[in-house]
């Protein structure tokens, strides 16, 4: 059984996988609360450890660089979520836009000629809107706080993507949102007018481990919706995956969490 490092701030989140061990005893998670990530990664292979799972936006940028090698999307980020513990020393990865793609497969979300807002910005909405693109959606929305801010998370993306990046405050914004067929929250600024909510939507506000109010919303008019907790399940699967090699399946962790918080 392989220990593998889950680094994060979130209490809960660190409770909930206190001890966790895999049913096919393959992994053991051992958690670190407040603990610097810079400090705690390099002595992952002192401690016999295959490698760590960052969750928080500040340490996955404070650890990119004390590793061995990054992966071209965690240069481009200038962030690590998933650290690999090698013969060739430590590997970096970012697997954020991955897992949301995984989350929406998952539910049978169809990104062909779809159309999608992001609310936020930095390396997290640059990785959804790459992987966002790969899968076929035909029309991206990047909204952040500012206008600069929402054009430096906007990456080189499929030809046949139309991307479009601008403020919360652009008075199309709400154009924007009403057209969409997925809206992706990573900023709690991201407002999301109830009007433009419908079942044709779906939701992933990545926000809040909890039911949101936007999300109540979404449940409200019968929209297919995701809070943090759904995407970290899936997050968990993928960054497992490439830790130790091979495929996990997300429903452990969802019903870790969901469990939880029905308890």
């Amino acid at each position: 059984m392989q220990l593998v490092s889950v680094i994060s701030r979130d209490a809960e989140l660190s409770r909930l996988l206190w001890r966790y061990r895999d049913q096919l005893g393959r992994f053991h998670i051992h958690p670190v609360l407040e603990q610097e990530a810079s400090k705690a990664v390099p002595a992952l292979p002192l401690l016999e450890f295959a490698g760590a799972l960052i969750m928080d936006p500040d340490d996955q940028r404070e650890v990119s660089g004390s590793l061995n090698r990054l992966s071209l999307e965690a240069q481009e980020a200038g962030s690590v979520d998933t650290v690999a513990v090698t013969s060739g020393g430590l590997i970096g990865e970012y697997n954020f836009g991955r897992a949301v793609g995984a989350m929406l497969k998952a539910a049978g979300w169809d990104a062909v000629s779809a159309s999608a807002v992001i609310l936020g910005g930095g390396p997290p909405a640059m990785s959804v809107a790459r992987e966002l693109s790969s899968l076929g959606v035909s029309r991206l929305v990047i909204l952040a706080d500012s206008r600069p801010e929402a054009e430096a998370a906007a990456p080189a993306l499929a030809a046949s993507t139309q991307l479009t990046a601008s403020a919360f405050r652009d008075p199309m914004a709400n154009d924007y949102l009403g057209s969409s067929d997925l809206i992706v929250r990573l900023d709690a600024r991201g407002r999301v007018p109830l009007e433009v909510m419908g079942p044709h939507l779906t939701l992933a506000d990545l926000v809040d481990g909890s039911v949101s109010v936007l999300r109540q919303q979404a449940l409200g008019v019968g929209a297919l919706s995701f809070n943090r907790r759904d995407f970290e399940a899936h997050f968990m699967a993928l960054a497992l995956g490439h830790v130790l090699g091979g495929q996990l399946t997300a429903e452990p962790f969802l019903s870790l969490f969901h469990g939880a918080a029905r308890d």
